[in-house]
């Protein structure tokens, strides 16, 4: 008859076989246990596999393990598995019974025990059997990686695709519900424009009913109609050539516009140009006028005269005083009346002189006055198109350029050795400063 304390060890030794099954290594692989940190999770694991195959050997052999094993000592063994058996997920809380069953089960002396030694060789031809097994998995396991990377990229650009895809879709589906509002409106427009067309039927419905009347009148004055049809279309030939009549006039109309337009330029270009010439012409008269006034005091034979009647004076002056000087007389009333003759030729040769230099003012005179009668029309015409718009220099020009023309030639005029002081001639230098901006705008242009 089989102990109880056997059969309760086998079976919470077949217990932890099956946890140690279904252990998951890499919860725990980073943890350590014991007083010293000296188990791994793995080294735990291994240990207590390991201690149930010597149980296994204990048990195998009753009738041995009662004669080498007391009471306690298996109810011991019995109560560290169970321990362990209860808290095996958490090692911390069994690493003492452990080592405690180690310690019990070294004792034995199990592995010096042929049995044992059987069990331990069938254990690692297990372990050579499971080590090739595992080899093979590994290979298998490394085909499945590379064929699983394979998967992967080909997934990854399925995905990518598949990504790019949904892009489009998701595009298709906004132009679908864009589409979809669209049509939304344009059925709502097609309602409103089907209520517009039953309305628009019910008067084309009355509007018919009217027209079939309408007809029915119109046959009836069919002939009315026919004749005004004629009156209508003789009047519309003649509106034909009404249209034709006045298109032509309005082109004849346009052409004497043109022309009347062109002859208004010419004669405004001709009377433009008479003006310039009658300025011309009255300006070259008047500086002809001049010309003949100073071909007239300029002649030589006046000159001479005053010249000659100036020298004839001096040389009777001259003359008397040699024959008063000469001719002493004794009587002074003779003499005083022969002193009393002297003045009269000095007097004749004063009035010669003062008579050639009126004479040369006079020529001077008129030859700037025909100067100025000459340029003046040509000046102003400048003037008035380069001046301000005031025309002021005009003005100012022609003021001057009268008032010089109409001094008089025997005017007085100062004579160059009073003591009273010069006056500068202002409309002389007036008039040059305005000839100088005529001729610089001349140059511009």
């Amino acid at each position: 008859m089989e102990l109880t304390t056997i059969k309760n060890i086998r079976e919470i030794r077949d217990e932890i076989r099956e946890k140690i099954k279904s252990v998951d290594y890499n919860a725990n692989k980073n943890n350590n246990y014991g007083s010293e940190n000296e188990y791994s999770y793995k080294g735990i694991i291994g240990g207590i596999d390991c201690l149930l195959t010597d149980i296994s050997t204990l048990t195998k052999v009753p009738n041995k393990f009662i004669a080498i094993s007391t009471y306690d000592e298996r109810s011991n063994i019995y109560n560290y598995l169970n321990r362990i058996n209860t808290y095996f997920e958490t090692p911390n809380n069994f690493i003492s019974h452990f080592e405690s069953l180690k310690l019990l089960i070294r004792n034995y002396n199990i592995r010096g025990i042929s049995d044992r030694q059987i069990e331990f060789e069938n254990e690692i031809s297990n372990l050579t059997k499971i080590k090739l097994s595992i080899q093979e998995e590994l290979n298998e396991v490394k085909k499945i990686k590379t064929e699983i990377e394979k998967e992967n990229e080909s997934l990854k650009e399925k995905v990518e695709s598949s990504n790019e895809k949904l892009k489009e879709i998701e595009d298709e589906l906004e132009n679908i519900i864009s589409k979809k509002t669209e049509l939304i409106k344009q059925t709502e427009n097609l309602k409103t424009y089907n209520d517009d067309l039953i309305l628009s039927k019910e008067q084309a419905d009355e509007n018919l009913e009217e027209i079939v009347n309408s007809l029915n009148e119109s046959k009836s004055n069919e002939k009315l109609i026919t004749s005004f049809a004629n009156k209508v279309q003789e009047r519309d030939k003649r509106l034909s050539e009404l249209e034709i009549l006045t298109e032509r006039n309005s082109q004849k109309l346009k052409e004497y516009e043109t022309e009347r337009k062109e002859i208004l330029a010419e004669s405004k270009k001709l009377i433009e140009s008479a003006k310039t010439a009658l300025n011309y012409k009255t300006a070259e008269g008047i500086s002809a006028s001049f010309q003949v006034q100073y071909e007239n005091a300029n002649k030589k034979i006046v000159f001479g005269s005053w010249i000659l009647g100036a020298i004839i004076c001096l040389l009777l002056t001259i003359g008397l005083g040699i024959w008063i000087l000469q001719n002493v007389p004794n009587d002074l009333v003779i003499l005083f009346a022969r002193i009393s003759l002297l003045p009269l030729p000095i007097i004749g040769a004063i009035f010669c002189a003062n008579q050639y230099t009126k004479q040369k003012n006079i020529i001077e005179d008129y030859a700037y006055k025909m100067v100025l009668a000459k340029s003046i029309v040509g000046f102003s015409e400048q003037l008035k198109k380069n001046g301000t718009e005031n025309n002021e220099e005009y003005i100012h020009y022609i003021k001057t350029a009268l008032e010089e023309i109409h001094k008089d030639p025997l005017r007085k005029r100062n004579s160059s050795n009073s003591k009273e002081p010069k006056i500068e001639p202002t409309n002389l230098t007036q008039i040059g400063e305005l000839v100088e901006k005529i001729s610089k705008l001349i140059k511009a242009e």
